[in-house]
């Protein structure tokens, strides 16, 4: 008489003990394979809170084989990408998985969610509008460039009607606007930054828009213009900080990224000082994080030597700060960083020979050598640097 079959082991746990082990997975990718597993399981999974949102995922793009990288759990997984992205370009993300894409690097410019695979397409061109003194009076002449995007950044979903996003730029001006609606191309705003650093959307204690950092340390807020027609063609505004200049006493060997982050209300400057002698690696020497502070005879970075409680993720456009009680995985006074300063920004948008890009951590002023399971050593791009991206 034949033998019934036995039923898989799975299905011999408890649900409380099965509550218990699911609870313990952090990560969005392990809750997935755990539901995944059989009926009982995922029937267990629907009666667990969700994880807490915030630690980013490090994206690491290809064209074969494309994965990220969790602090949750010290793996790196493979991520199947929605078409169109992989061997794209990645130059933003937004929180809840969305990413921007340039498939090439003069168009095929989009953002798309990763997740649901919804992409909303953008503009290739950008509008520049120039007042011109004629002899039968002024005018304004209208003209439409090519663009290559190095930044993208959004103030909300993509999706949303009142989504403004902000991009610096390679074209007649390095900085760009677009809401939805737009179709046929970007605008341009004047005036006009100096060297662009960094990009954040920010609504600050003083003003709110977007936060355009310079290699002055000077910060412009460009915001649409407030009262006018939301049928209009976007215009943006332009107002700054009166930021007074601060004491550099490194070496003039030193090379200088920087870097802005939003934290506890607050706007953060992180500045990463690398070695700048052409004969040698650029290294990393030191991190200096600056918090910006506002008095009524004006602003000024005001340096801060402890993060208190706080680990910062670097990249431009896509920094954040993480609060660590909030992940028993990160200790505080961290800063993960990935290496903007070792490729010429203009190099980046096109890393697709194969370039070795490192990464690293900081650690109380020193950088710490991680193991596979902490943080990746180093990535080699066929397409796109990699990116932090939020589920």
């Amino acid at each position: 008489m034949a033998r019934s079959p036995r039923p898989p082991w799975s299905d011999g746990l408890p649900p409380e003990l099965l509550g218990v082990i699911f609870e313990q997975l952090n990560c969005l990718a392990d809750r997935a394979c755990f539901a995944a597993v059989c009926r009982p399981w995922r029937t267990a999974a629907a009666f667990v809170d969700a994880p807490q949102r915030g630690l980013p995922w490090l994206l690491l793009p290809s064209r074969d084989a494309p994965s990220f990288f969790s602090l949750h759990s010290g793996a790196t997984r493979h991520l199947t990408l929605p078409e169109g992205v992989r061997g794209a370009r990645l130059c933003g993300a937004h929180d809840g998985g969305w990413v921007a894409v340039a498939v090439d690097p003069w168009r095929g410019f989009a953002a798309v969610n990763l997740f649901t695979g919804v992409r909303v397409t953008l503009p290739d061109k950008l509008r520049l509008e120039v007042p011109y003194a004629h002899g039968y009076g002024p005018v304004t002449v209208t003209s439409h460039h090519p663009m290559l995007v190095r930044t993208i950044v959004f103030s909300s979903p993509p999706t949303s009607p009142d989504c403004v996003a902000a991009a610096h730029v390679s074209s007649a001006s390095n900085i760009a606007f677009w809401q939805p609606g737009m179709s046929r191309h970007w605008i341009a705003s004047r005036p006009e930054p100096d060297v662009i650093q960094d990009i954040i959307y920010y609504s600050g204690e003083e003003k709110q828009g977007f936060h355009v950092l310079t290699n002055r340390e000077d910060v412009l807020v460009y915001a649409p213009r407030a009262g006018r027609d939301p049928n209009a063609l976007l215009e943006m505004t332009c107002a700054s900080y009166q930021l007074r200049r601060r004491a550099n006493h490194l070496p003039a060997s030193f090379i200088s990224t920087r870097y802005l982050v939003e934290s506890r209300g607050k706007l953060l400057m992180v500045v990463r000082h690398c070695t700048g002698n052409p004969r040698v690696r650029r290294r990393t020497r030191m991190f200096r994080v600056f918090e910006m502070s506002l008095y009524p005879t004006g602003a000024y970075w005001v340096e801060i030597h402890e993060l208190s409680g706080r680990a910062l993720f670097l990249r431009r456009g896509c920094s954040r700060a993480v609060e660590v009680s909030q992940f028993k995985m990160l200790k505080e006074d961290t800063i993960y960083f990935l290496d903007d300063a070792n490729v010429d920004m203009c190099d980046s948008m096109v890393m697709n020979n194969g370039s070795r890009y490192n990464m690293g951590i900081y650690r109380d002023g020193k950088k710490i050598r991680a193991g596979s399971r902490q943080f990746p050593r180093g990535f080699t791009a066929d397409c796109s640097p990699p990116i932090w991206l939020v589920p």
